[in-house]
């Protein structure tokens, strides 16, 4: 395997079968891989559900609510991959950023992230109408932003020893039971030791084709994070860790 796309979940059933519809209409190489963590899921998800090439589905049975970081250290060392992709599942990745992704060849690649939706059948949209069905105030896009959002440091592109060189995602700032957003959450932490090594060796990340997100939390008009139900609120819950029997 050249590339392992790494995905962790947490119920957010719908989400992952538009998601699964979504990879499988793309025409991409046969040595890349998809590993999905189920962190916990009640139901847990069940391969059988869906029909992707070279997918594997990993349950973490961890004794945690849902923890992201640890489940993607989980994917990792599954990654049979030189490169690892890292998503979240609010994420959509164009099959541009993912060809991008199986053709580096530096330390670390992210994307600029543009408002989309999948429908049902797979499909991506950014009709208007649409995405202010899922919560987008959509006078955003008379503005200069328009649909775009950011660049969010969930997602990227990594050559897999330099995750594990790195000591990927620290235990300690995974158990919070909620999302932390300063340098001291998972992904800022991470990040930050990246910075760090990167600024050692003189480079910076490469930027890749853009990607898309469903708009939820600050995004949402009413900042919900769990729209139509496809995904789930424990990312900002304030859970004490560990608390499941």
């Amino acid at each position: 395997m050249k590339l392992s796309v790494i995905i962790a979940v947490y119920n957010s059933h719908e989400a992952v079968a538009r998601q699964v519809k979504y990879f499988q209409a793309m025409n991409l190489p046969n040595d890349i891989e998809f590993i999905l963590i189920d962190d916990g899921s009640n139901p847990p998800h069940k391969i059988e559900d869906y029909e992707l090439s070279n997918l594997t589905l990993h349950h973490t049975h961890d004794k945690r609510p849902w923890t992201q970081g640890l489940a993607r250290n989980e994917g990792v060392k599954l990654a049979k991959g030189d490169y690892i992709l890292c998503t979240d599942i609010d994420h959509i990745l164009s099959e541009e950023a993912i060809l991008d992704s199986y053709r580096f060849t530096g330390d670390k690649m992210i994307f600029p992230r543009y408002f989309g939706v999948l429908l049902a059948d797979g499909t991506l949209s950014q009709e208007p109408e649409v995405l202010a069905e899922y919560g987008l105030d959509v006078t955003r896009l008379k503005t200069k932003r328009g649909l775009y959002a950011s660049v969010h440091g969930n997602t990227y592109t990594m050559k897999k020893s330099t995750f594990d060189m790195l000591g990927g995602n620290s235990i300690r700032h995974c158990t919070y039971g909620h999302h932390a957003p300063s340098r001291g959450g998972e992904d800022g932490d991470l990040n930050h030791r990246w910075n760090r090594y990167a600024a050692k060796l003189g480079i910076l990340p490469a930027v890749g084709s853009r990607i898309y997100m469903f708009p939820i939390g600050r995004y949402h008009i009413d900042g919900n994070l769990n729209p139509k139900g496809l995904f789930h609120n424990l990312s900002q819950e304030q859970v004490a860790q560990p608390n499941k029997p």
